[in-house]
């Protein structure tokens, strides 16, 4: 629950930062950057993914189902998207 809180805030806070792989994913499977925010900072679960990263789901602006893998750092850092 406290993971899912600091997701929330730190994507709220515009704290996101989106990495080489994810860039390429999210093109792939037509995510667009405002979909990830939204998907974050509405995100509904969270569960530990390994090596330290989370499985974060939630929603985008037209409800579809997003989901994340991040690492908490100094913001979110997203791995890659589904």
């Amino acid at each position: 629950a406290e993971v899912l809180v600091d997701v929330r805030g730190y994507a709220s806070a515009n704290r996101i930062r989106i990495e080489g792989h994810a860039l390429q994913r999210m093109r792939e499977r037509g995510v667009a950057w405002r979909d990830l925010r939204h998907a974050l900072t509405s995100a509904s679960r969270c569960s530990a993914a390994e090596r330290g990263r989370w499985r974060v789901e939630g929603a985008d602006l037209a409800g579809d189902d997003v989901t994340a893998i991040v690492v908490l750092e100094d913001g979110v850092v997203v791995v890659t998207v589904f």
